[in-house]
This record gives structure tokens, C-alpha cells and sequence, in this order.
């Protein structure tokens, strides 16, 4: 099955894209207030396309982080500073966002080990590297690469996500297999990807 993962709500454009991309499944992540995501979850029973809601949380809230369990389809964190990776990797959640950014390092093993016992799976957004540019870009992509020898070391599920924040960034979930070939990861792993992200709707009840 293919999901991806994008982070904007405008239902029809997603569906649309969707099929054209081939695309069963997509994950529509974004900081949802409760009103928004009951008006999501009434909509998305509309769709062709199974659409599923991922509430993110950008900053540590331990109380706001439990009034949304049990209502979204899945819990996110965005990563990409020491602080918020390891909030993450400690609580109870779905998915670690793009745990590293174009400035200093700070992703380290001891974080992906907590992932991988608290089995939180990790996602790449690849439309952060579409939109990255010069020194920023050889930044995050050598960040990403060492994040990603880290995951692989600590047998973290890893997933591959177009990330888009409109319709023109979208793209295919088969065609971001390569994406992480291009990162360090060898074909085998990749393989893997494909099953881990089978692994992740079997919690979506």
C-alpha cells in the first residue's frame, strides 16, 4: 500500500493529486485545533482517497499532547532541535518529523535507541530538500544522512514522505523509494520502507 504524508487540508486538490500519483493512502499532518480536526474527520469520510489526520505538535505540551489521543489517527512531533527529539522520542506518539535541520547536528544515537524502544516511527520530508537551497541544502542533506546511518544503526522504522504544503509539491510514494537511496540507503532497506509503512496503518483502528 502507498501512503504519504503532506502538510496542507485542502481535501479536493489532495484527492485529486492523490489518484493522479496513485497515491491509497495520505496522511494530512498539520497543528490541528480539536474543531479543525472534527471538521477534517467529518470530510475525509467523502473521499475517494483514504485520508487519515496526523495532529503535530511543534512545541513540548504535555497537556495538549493528551486531550488528542484517541482523537486524531496519529501523533507527531516535528523534530529538528535536541529539545523537541527528545520530548519526542519519550512520549507516547506515531511520528518523528524531520529530526535534524540545516544548522548544527542534533540527532544522536542515544534518541534513536528511545525511538526504537518507545517504537516511534521517523519520517523524511522530501519537500524540505526541493525548497532548500546552496549551503542550506548541503547542510541538511549531510544532517540527513548521518540522522539516517543513526536510524538504520538503532533498527528505527523509517518512512520516505513527500511532506508538500500545496499540491505542487506532492509527489508519488513509489518514486520516494529512491529518495533514500540517494540518502545512503541500500535497496534492501528500502524494501523495508515499503513494509514499515504497513506497519504504521495497523494502528489506525
Amino acid at each position: 500500500m502507498d501512503i504519504n504524508l503532506v502538510q496542507f487540508s485542502e481535501l479536493e486538490k489532495i484527492e485529486d493529486f492523490s489518484k493522479q500519483l496513485k497515491d491509497t493512502v495520505v496522511i494530512v499532518a498539520k497543528d490541528f485545533s480539536l474543531n479543525e480536526l472534527t471538521e477534517f474527520n467529518q470530510k475525509k469520510r467523502k473521499s475517494s482517497v483514504k485520508l487519515l489526520a496526523c495532529k503535530i505538535f511543534e512545541k513540548k505540551n504535555n497537556k495538549e499532547l493528551q486531550s488528542f489521543r484517541g482523537k486524531a489517527d496519529f501523533l507527531g512531533v516535528r523534530g529538528g532541535s535536541i529539545e523537541m527529539n527528545s520530548w519526542a522520542a519519550n512520549q507516547k506518539i506515531d511520528l518523528l518529523l524531520q529530526p535534524f535541520s540545516s544548522s548544527k547536528n542534533c540527532f544522536d544515537l542515544a534518541t534513536a535507541n528511545v525511538l526504537k524502544e518507545n517504537n516511534i516511527f521517523v519520517g523524511f520530508l522530501f519537500n524540505e530538500f526541493l525548497n532548500a537551497n546552496g549551503f542550506k541544502q548541503t547542510q541538511l542533506m549531510k544532517n540527513a544522512i548521518l540522522a539516517l546511518k543513526l536510524l538504520e544503526k538503532a533498527k528505527v522504522n523509517v518512512l520516505f514522505f513527500s511532506g508538500a504544503e500545496n499540491e505542487f509539491e506532492m509527489r508519488s510514494a513509489k518514486d520516494l523509494g529512491s529518495f533514500g537511496v540517494f540518502l545512503g540507503m541500500n535497496k534492501q532497506s528500502c524494501v523495508s520502507c515499503k513494509k514499515n509503512s504497513e506497519k504504521l496503518l495497523e494502528r489506525v483502528k
